[in-house]
């Protein structure tokens, strides 16, 4: 006979200290939560009964190495686990070269005696495995069991935001990320909920991640599941999520967490406003202000944040420090117009994505607020702002013709788009080189450019690129162009496509055989 025993969140067994106290890797990767990437599962549960097994579902999938763990406070524990095809591997067996096992006594002071039951099995079979663990010994109290499951490959699942402190009442944003190698994988099932760790009083909450650009979420269909968490009064809390989803690995599931620290409340943002500063009185805003309104409960320095999105998703963030007094409040952060034009790189309005107020408290800044999408600003143009009168325009293309019919390229040309503020006679000069910044491509000349956007054509010879031997990308490097009075340089214009050598004229194989990939 056997039962399921009682599931508990896999972090608030009574065992969980001790087993942080074991490996102080784990330890590490809890701290960091945020920022690691895991091929981990967890499970915890409780044994009720002397010699009733507690069996539990295990999902593999395709790795070359499974390890499952358990920590009890227990070490009489009978250990063992059963794959899909009926093969049955016990803790404590002898080792083969597919398995290995080994119990490791644990003394704690404050609990009794304890172990760890390692498995660890080669190259497992995949699919549903069951785990199952039954207390020989007389159980007065129900016996904390944790469960964590390694597997050693590429799917892996990454849980963004928290480690932090955040005030009182607002929403904290998560982001959740199950990567197959580097692809985001979709179509995931998230199970995720928020509770106070060791404290039975406070009921968990489930948190919805979602990647349907609704609630919390940002971009719909983008592989990022998004939640908003609000545990509502001061503490530490910890976010668990266990997921499921399919990878080239197989159907998988994986589990993750991450702490909060719930703080006071000391300030209250309600808006914002926006401008343009010119501050030469050229006629071209330098900045661009956004003034985080707020009512502040306490004198102190705080730290005002501020982010922006643009429509092409791209977002930049500035922040400023400054002294405020009780009371209602109106700090401006700004964003430079270099900055806006190199990490935007489109027309405003921009959204103000996010705006976080922190305060000074001893040494460090703890979060006072936070707001999340509050609106756009003004529609600013790029073509407002401070620039230089001969730039970029941001677009670029390459394309390699084969002219002479022998499937070789024999040209490779980039169309490039430059702006200007005056039409006049310039000189460019620009390379072409390989990754590893051998030129392999040179072009020079004099034309002539309308005030707006233009296109450029620069034409490079096939040939020198399939002799250097050595595949793309390439990159078009070391722009100069100068008129009587202007000027542009740029390190780094534009990259091309992954071509490769062999397909342009002047390859050999047999003398680039071991250049192509140094």
């Amino acid at each position: 006979m056997s039962q399921e025993g009682r599931s508990r969140p896999w972090h608030t067994a009574g065992v969980a200290l001790l087993f942080i106290c074991l490996t102080p890797s784990v330890v590490a990767q809890t701290a960091t939560q945020e920022m690691a990437a895991a091929a981990i599962s967890h499970d915890a549960f409780q044994v009720l009964a002397m010699g009733v097994p507690v069996t539990r579902p295990i999902l593999v999938d395709n790795t070359p190495v499974l390890s499952v763990e358990l920590l009890a406070a227990s070490q009489t524990l009978v250990v063992s686990l059963t794959a899909p095809n009926g093969a049955h591997y016990a803790v404590g067996d002898a080792p083969t070269s597919a398995f290995t096992s080994a119990v490791l006594p644990i003394d704690t002071v404050s609990t009794k005696p304890g172990a760890s039951y390692i498995a660890t099995i080669a190259n497992p079979v995949v699919g549903t495995w069951t785990l199952s663990v039954t207390e020989p010994a007389a159980v007065s109290s129900p016996l904390d069991v944790l469960a964590t499951i390694y597997l050693n490959n590429s799917t892996r699942l990454v849980l963004a935001g928290g480690g932090d402190s955040y005030p009182v009442g607002n929403n904290v944003r998560l982001a959740l990320v199950a990567f197959d190698g580097a692809a985001r994988l979709h179509g995931l099932t998230v199970a995720a909920s928020v509770f106070r760790p060791f404290d039975p009083t406070f009921t968990p909450v489930a948190a919805t991640f979602r990647d349907d650009g609704t609630g919390a979420d940002e971009v719909a269909g983008d592989g990022i599941y998004e939640a908003y968490v609000n545990p509502g009064q001061p503490g530490t809390y910890q976010v668990q999520a266990d997921v499921t989803g399919t990878a080239s690995t197989g159907a998988f599931r994986r589990s993750t967490a991450t702490e909060l620290r719930v703080v006071p409340h000391n300030a209250h943002i309600s808006g914002f406003v926006d401008r343009g500063l010119d501050d030469d009185f050229d006629g071209f805003y330098d900045r661009i202000g956004v003034t985080a309104l707020a009512t502040v409960s306490e004198s102190a320095t705080y730290r005002i944040s501020v982010r922006l999105r643009a429509s092409n998703g791209h977002e930049i963030q500035q922040s400023s420090e400054q002294k405020l007094t009780a009371g209602s409040v109106s700090p401006e952060v700004t964003f430079s117009a270099t900055d806006i034009t190199r990490d935007l790189g489109v027309d405003g309005p921009y959204q103000v994505a996010e705006v976080r107020y922190y305060e000074l408290v001893g040494a460090d800044f703890v979060p006072a607020d936070i707001r999340y999408d509050l609106g756009p600003t003004s529609s600013y143009a790029l073509s407002e702002l401070q620039h230089n009168a001969v730039r970029l325009s941001g677009f670029a293309a390459a394309t390699a013709t084969d002219t002479n019919g022998n499937h070789l390229y024999d040209v490779l040309t980039i169309d490039l788009g430059i702006i200007v503020d005056f039409s006049d006679q310039y000189t460019a000069a620009v390379s072409l080189t390989d990754r590893n910044g051998r030129e392999i491509g040179f072009a020079s000349g004099s034309l002539f450019l309308d005030s707006g956007v233009n296109t450029i054509t620069i034409t490079f010879d096939g040939t020198p690129i399939g002799k250097n031997g050595v595949d793309g990308p390439y990159f078009l490097s070391n722009l100069i162009m100068y008129s009587s009075d202007q000027s542009l340089v740029v390190t780094r214009v534009f990259t091309t496509q992954p071509f490769s050598a062999s397909q342009f004229e002047g390859f050999t194989v047999s003398k680039h055989r071991a250049v192509r990939h140094p």
